[in-house]
């Protein structure tokens, strides 16, 4: 059962109730869950088409992901279960995916969740599982190997890393040597795997990260021959982290054989410096207060946005023909990603010291920024500010009270806003 009290959204001051989950069953032709109606005010967030609440019986969910459009998928602790993103009511929950990695859609009607110990193919429409692969025994040649993490996707194809130990066989002892002893080593790789067809495409020798496991790699470009990655610099084995001189080190794999392109650093780039590539070559970063744009990998600067003063950039977004940039500042703000020529950039008016993350809605139309204290709309043409939503959670005496950040997962004309366990489908241009 679904628990939880209202949620004041700040801005508006209307009190909406939350509406229940697996208490509500959609029948045949469901009706979307309830709101208080009434048309939206300037700077005062639109009503949502629906309000859902996880379980206060089960844990606050780990991820949530999108799937065809249709789904909204979360993961906790103990369970995987959907939301219908027509009505906001729940449709389906499985176990078998409790901790798994945010869910994709595998095909039609096939969402995978990455688990623990699994690969898991679930039905969209129940969450039955209808495929499973397990780490230790389902890949040739890598016994007992471990899945470290997702690093991204591009259609049915996932990107991850994964380790296992493999065995060293001593050289043969020379005549009146005694033999050797045989070594354990842990073998890193990161792999290919398409999802529809269930089968590996490729795998690449990486260095192991600290500890020894795989690393941690985090995307940075998705190419039309090439995924682009940074090691996560917590996971750099000491080794590694004293050689890359406090500056990050990209590299780049060959989509289709998952063959080593090119590693390099870029300016002076952080080890863990903002930065995100787009199809077409470029690389922006941010370097010291400034962001700035870099060919690769060649690695010669295109172009310098000036920072303001204790500025530091985000993760800026490319998105059509602009560049949306986002600073620790409160700022937004768009620009010509060829020339970096600034169309605007506008506060959040928020307090805080981290960099909104940024999204845009299908359309193109309107940009969100999402920081811990609230969820601000731009719109995308001019930066007029639209709304700002704050949430302040669950009141309930016995409830918890929302520390989480907002996270904004945006499609056609809806952007999902959750806080903690507490989902909202706001429409947008």
């Amino acid at each position: 059962m679904v628990g939880g009290a209202a949620g004041l959204l700040v801005g508006g001051g209307t009190l909406y109730a939350l509406t229940s989950g697996d208490d509500d069953k959609p029948g045949p032709d469901p009706k979307p869950a309830p709101t208080s109606g009434g048309p939206s005010v300037a700077g005062v967030a639109p009503t949502p088409r629906w309000i859902y609440n996880h379980p206060a019986s089960e844990p606050v969910p780990l991820t949530a992901a999108l799937v065809k459009d249709r789904l909204l998928v979360l993961t906790d602790e103990s369970h995987v279960s959907a939301v219908d993103l027509r009505t906001g009511r729940r449709l389906w929950e499985n176990a078998d995916g409790a901790k798994g990695q945010a869910a994709l859609a595998a095909g039609d009607d096939l969402c995978f969740v990455a688990g623990p110990s699994e690969f898991l193919w679930l039905s969209a429409k129940d969450g039955k599982v209808a495929h499973r692969v397990a780490y230790a025994d389902g890949f040739q040649d890598a016994p007992d190997l471990t899945v470290r993490t997702l690093v991204g996707s591009a259609g049915s194809t996932i990107w991850f890393t994964g380790s296992h130990k493999a065995t060293v066989k001593a050289p043969a002892p020379k005549k009146g040597e005694k033999p050797g002893k045989d070594r354990q080593v842990v073998k890193s790789y990161l792999f290919g795997y398409d999802i529809v067809q269930r089968k590996e495409l490729w795998r690449t020798p990486v260095p192991s990260g600290r500890g020894p496991i795989a690393p941690v790699f985090r995307l940075i470009a998705i190419r039309p021959d090439a995924v682009v990655i940074r090691q996560d610099y917590r996971t750099l084995a000491p080794a590694a982290l004293k050689a890359a001189k406090k500056k990050g080190v990209f590299r780049s794999f060959d989509r289709e054989t998952g063959k080593a392109q090119w590693s390099r650093r870029f300016g002076n780039v952080a080890l863990d410096g903002a930065a995100v590539g787009d199809a077409e070559g470029t690389l922006y970063a941010a370097d010291g207060a400034n962001l700035r744009a870099f060919e690769t990998p060649a690695g010669k600067a295109k172009w310098t946005l000036k920072g303001s003063r204790g500025s530091v950039f985000g993760t800026s977004l490319p998105s059509g023909d602009l560049l949306y940039t986002t600073n620790r500042n409160q700022e937004v703000g768009a620009l010509d990603p060829e020339t970096g020529k600034p169309k605007w950039r506008r506060s959040t008016e928020a307090a805080g010291d981290k960099a909104p993350v940024i999204s845009v809605s299908g359309s193109g139309s309107t940009v969100l920024a999402a920081d811990p204290g609230q969820v601000t709309a731009f719109s995308a043409a001019d930066g007029k500010r639209l709304w700002k939503f704050q949430d302040i959670g669950n009141q309930a005496p016995e409830g918890e009270t929302v520390t989480a950040g907002y996270q904004v997962l945006a499609y056609d004309k809806t952007a999902i806003v959750r806080r903690g366990r507490t989902v909202y489908a706001f429409p947008v241009a």
